[in-house]
Order: C-alpha cells, then structure tokens, then sequence
C-alpha cells in the first residue's frame, strides 16, 4: 500500500531550502524521510523554487558585488563578463625573429637525426 503523504507547510519550506542550498534530491529526501517519487509528486514545485531562488540571490549579491569599488568588485566583474558577456583571456605570442628560431629549430633536427642509429646499424647491433 502506497505511503499517504500529508503535506505539510514546514516539510515544503525544508524541501525548498534545502535545494536552494543544493543538496541532491536522494539527501533532501533522507532529511525529510520520503522517496523521491514521493518528493516530485507532492513537492516538484519547491524542488525546482529553492534552485532558482538562491541562484537568484547569488546572481543579484554578485552583480552587486561587481557594481561596488575594490578588489573583490575587480573579480566579479570580470567572473561576470567571462561568464555572461563571452569575455574569455587569451595568451598571445610573439616571434621577433623568425629567422633565428628557424635556424635554431633546423640545427636541432639535424642533430637528433645525425645521432640517431640507422636501421641498419640498429639490426646489426641486436645480432
């Protein structure tokens, strides 16, 4: 025989903060002793409110945060372009003398295979 749920004011405000919080639906479940198809039954709606109110309140103190003077505004606001404006950082390098490094770069090659044992070398070396 199914549980019968008497739901209750005070088991959907823990439902709800505890998402808010962002606990798993299995340990909000284990607080307030239901399954969680039971849980989505009489509760989906507080499941999904908690989420949203405290991504809500964090999105409204961080953009408060990144509107305000100092260190910790300098990184919300930069948290905040990287995430929501597209800004990402870039490493850029440059070359200032291609010349020399391709020299150097060939010079190296030719040492590796100049040291390196020809095929022939290597089958007579095992016998």
């Amino acid at each position: 025989m199914p549980k019968l749920v008497d739901k209750n004011q005070e088991t959907a405000d823990t439902i709800e903060r505890l998402s808010g919080l962002g606990l798993t639906h299995e340990q909000i479940g284990y607080v307030v002793n239901l399954s969680k198809p039971t849980m989505y039954k009489y509760y989906h709606e507080e499941l999904k409110s908690g989420k949203a109110k405290a991504i809500a309140q964090i999105a409204t103190n961080l953009f408060q945060t990144a509107c305000g003077i100092g260190r910790d505004a300098l990184v919300a606001q930069m948290f905040f372009l990287k995430t929501q404006a597209g800004w990402k950082e870039t490493n850029v390098v440059e070359v200032e003398n291609i010349t020399e490094q391709d020299d150097k770069f060939r010079k190296l090659i030719t040492e590796i295979r100049d040291t390196r044992p020809s095929e022939k070398d290597s089958i007579d070396s095992i016998n």
